[in-house]
């Protein structure tokens, strides 16, 4: 009776653990695919407020913009592939870990996932110490979650598959939250800047009356605030990004000193906060 017992429990909570990486799995993958549908482009900042691109909107000849060269754009096309690739690498990745944890799941393939870690591999980010072993090892663990009825064993298997992509995946997301950070963060402050030079300073210059610099004024100030907008976007794509990346990494070994339900408890409260940031993102585009 005891032994039942104990195997009851051990699978109420097991299951339970498996809804937990659920619902994180389905929060992450939301978040992964709205912060590449929020923040903006290295080839529209290009595109804008490129110095070309700027001195068009002040130009008032009637054949100016013919005379122009052509705004050069490749690298940060190729940025905005990079990045493509990586938020679709870990789309793929949360999308799989959503699908192998659902308590309904009769089956998976795992192509996908073994895909997605390769292409963290060769594609995304060549420092992963992540070498075709280990992406076999991955599999292997994968291939033995497949139609298997007992949760618990489900549960256990799902945490060895995280911890086994655990290094790859943060780094995957640390170079993700730099390039956002800090590499497109830095175009917008280029973009302030070239749009003050070459745009705002001369048409000041320029106006004669008060109501024309009113008019000039108020248009550098709507520029200035979508800037902030934007700023605020890849804030908030950044604190999503690291909120999964420590969330993963909570999931795959648990906290020191904690039970498993602080653990939850606290990957609970960070749904909350991931969700809530998804929706706001959503707004801010709208």
């Amino acid at each position: 009776m005891r032994k039942l017992l104990f195997a009851g429990l051990a699978f109420f909570v097991s299951c339970k653990s498996t809804e937990s990486i659920n619902r994180f799995a389905k929060s992450a993958g939301s978040a992964i695919v709205e912060i590449n549908r929020s923040t903006p482009g290295f080839n529209d900042l290009c595109r804008i407020y490129d110095p070309v691109a700027l001195s068009r909107q002040k130009d008032t000849s009637l054949y100016g913009k013919a005379v122009h060269p052509a705004i050069r754009c490749g690298e940060y096309k190729q940025a905005d592939s990079l990045t493509g690739l990586i938020n679709q690498t870990l789309a793929n990745y949360f999308s799989m870990l959503q699908a192998v944890s659902d308590k309904k799941l009769i089956a998976y393939n795992a192509r996908d996932l073994v895909n997605s870690v390769a292409d963290m591999q060769t594609a995304v980010y060549p420092m992963l110490s992540l070498n075709d072993e280990k992406i076999s090892a991955v599999k292997g663990i994968l291939n033995t979650i497949l139609n298997e009825p007992l949760k618990w064993y489900r549960y256990n298997k799902l945490a060895a598959t995280m911890r086994e992509t655990d290094t790859a995946l943060a780094r995957v997301m640390t170079a993700y939250s730099f390039i956002l950070d800090s590499a497109l963060a830095g175009e917008i402050n280029q973009a302030r800047q070239n749009y003050t030079s070459f745009v705002y300073a001369p048409l000041y210059e320029w106006s004669r009356t008060p109501v024309e610099k009113w008019i000039v004024n108020q248009q550098y100030n709507q520029f200035l605030l979508t800037m902030d907008e934007e700023q605020i976007k890849i804030h908030k794509a950044v604190i999503l990004l690291r909120t999964i990346q420590k969330d993963h990494r909570l999931m795959a070994f648990g906290k020191p000193a904690s039970s498993f339900a602080d653990t939850e408890a606290e990957i609970t409260r960070d749904i909350l906060l991931i969700n809530k940031l998804i929706t706001e993102l959503i707004q801010s585009i709208k």
